[in-house]
């Protein structure tokens, strides 16, 4: 598989994850969340869409890096593997918060993926330091989303 590919499939795969997690989403039900008891410093709505599209971006730049790598390292086709993996956890996140209107069974997922994220940040160590930054950007979000999700799961 050509380099030019595998960008495209970073790409598409990060944006289609977010893509598939909005299907999810009733925009007509929009009372469901915005009646909720949230934690303090919840970012508005807008400012959720545009980190989130700045995440995705980031996160298809980290794989499209690790995986056209022209020396890739021993355990780069794992760490492609597991970036897949954690795209499922981000899409069941969004799908069990805001499409089953679960906030435990999202925060369940959130851990997960949070720890995910952690080890494929590590992980990219040995691969290219690029992708440890673009990645470690993506964790952050993930644990102050994890204290939001735990937030409105005990505040509701």
């Amino acid at each position: 598989m050509g380099r030019l590919v595998r960008v495209l499939i970073a790409l598409l795969a990060s944006y289609g994850s977010g893509l598939i997690g909005f299907l999810f989403v009733d925009v007509g039900d929009s009372s469901w969340y915005a009646n909720l008891n949230k934690p303090s410093f919840t970012p508005s709505d807008t400012t959720f869409t545009i980190v989130w599209l700045i995440l995705y971006g980031m996160t298809a730049a980290a794989l499209a890096i690790v995986w056209t790598r022209k020396f890739p390292a021993a355990h780069t086709a794992g760490w492609v593997r597991f970036f897949f993996i954690q795209l499922l956890f981000s899409t069941c996140y969004t799908m069990f918060f805001f499409g089953f209107h679960s906030p435990f069974i999202a925060f369940v997922d959130i851990l997960f993926l949070g720890a995910i994220v952690l080890a494929l940040t590590a992980s990219a160590a040995d691969i290219d330091r690029r992708a440890v930054y673009l990645m470690a950007a993506y964790l952050l979000w993930i644990i102050f989303a994890g204290y939001l999700t735990m937030g409105v799961w005990l505040l509701n």
